[in-house]
């Protein structure tokens, strides 16, 4: 029986090591691709074949070259690392997708829904203010998000965060304490030869919550059915990969989170963004990428095979058989490999 062939993203990305070796081990031959050099990409290593990839903000030459991997290779499986991938991809969805050739990403609305901060706060907002247990409107609260160009800074209470409404990691973020650091921000954000410049439109405004990052993989099917496995993120990049983790349970966490992913249609694997407040323990919803998260090992690493729930989801079947997460604590490592 000839193999499928899934495509796999910018592969030099953190969840990307996790991702293949979970496709070879379900039959799939894979072509990975990135902007870097294969010599660069020790994943390069690990798939069938390798192209590099022009960069996705050079959208028409992305698109034209996926097209032709997809063609030349019977691609059958897609799946997008990181977002600016999943945007355009998501745009240009129906010239790719056909009866052979799927997108292993949530529906067109729904990501569009989870790349807007404001959009998905609301949203998130509304779960929680209809939900019908008061314990888990206590536990878990969405930070207050505006966007920038409707603030009077000189009314804001610091610090605060300003960042793009459809950001992803922490480009183009900003954490400002006092006052007169707005002026860095928006010598950046602004452009100052326009005279109506809109800019702050794109941007929201959040406080600065302390307290630990909460990452939590979910996975949905067609059917509604959820699974959620979170980990507070102790050791992380600049760009906000987990680099020391601890995998736990939390009832409350867990049901809001699946009450998320219907309202807003998630399907597949995707991961939410919390922080739990300093002292209060409060979980508060930062956000959602709708893409496997850069820690989505330690999910697999505690025993819940997301990526294999991710693949048959979108082959038509529902979640069966996800153990229950072993929790406690995982870190990371890097190896040097010679290409």
């Amino acid at each position: 029986m000839e193999k499928r062939t899934a495509l796999v993203t910018a592969i030099g990305s953190f969840s990307a090591d996790c991702v293949i070796r979970n496709l070879k081990a379900n039959g799939f031959r894979v072509i990975g691709t990135d902007i870097y050099d294969k010599n660069w990409v020790a994943c390069a290593l690990d798939v069938d074949v390798f192209y590099k990839a022009p960069m996705a903000s050079d959208e028409d030459a992305y698109i034209a070259f996926l097209k032709e991997i997809i063609e030349k290779e019977h691609v059958c499986r897609i799946l997008p690392l990181i977002d600016v991938e999943v945007d355009a991809l998501n745009r240009h969805r129906r010239e790719i997708e056909n009866a052979d050739c799927v997108i292993c990403m949530s529906g067109q609305e729904t990501i569009e829904i989870l790349r807007d901060k404001v959009e998905v706060s609301q949203q998130v907002g509304g779960v929680l203010n209809t939900a019908d247990d008061p314990d888990l409107r206590g536990a878990i609260r969405v930070i207050p998000t505006r966007r920038a160009s409707e603030i009077d800074f000189e009314q804001v209470t610091y610090p605060i965060v300003l960042k793009p409404v459809n950001g992803r990691s922490s480009n183009g973020l900003y954490r400002i304490y006092q006052e007169d650091q707005l002026g860095f921000a928006f010598a950046n954000i602004l452009n100052p030869e326009k005279i109506d410049d809109d800019a702050l439109e794109r941007y929201i405004v959040q406080p600065l919550i302390k307290g630990n990052v909460i990452t939590v993989d979910v996975v949905r099917d067609r059917k509604g059915n959820c699974t959620a496995v979170a980990r507070e993120e102790l050791l992380r990049t600049p760009n906000g990969a987990g680099l020391s983790v601890k995998v736990f349970r939390d009832e409350l966490l867990e049901k809001a989170c699946r009450r998320i992913a219907e309202r807003t249609g998630v399907l597949g694997c995707v991961n939410f963004e919390f922080i739990r407040g300093e002292g209060s323990g409060v979980y508060y919803f930062i956000e959602c990428n709708p893409r496997f998260s850069g820690g989505i090992a330690f999910t697999e690493l505690a025993g819940v095979r997301m990526v294999r729930a991710h693949l048959a989801v979108f082959d038509g079947a529902g979640l069966s058989g996800l153990a229950e997460p072993q929790t406690g604590y995982m870190t990371r490592k890097y190896q040097e490999i010679r290409m």
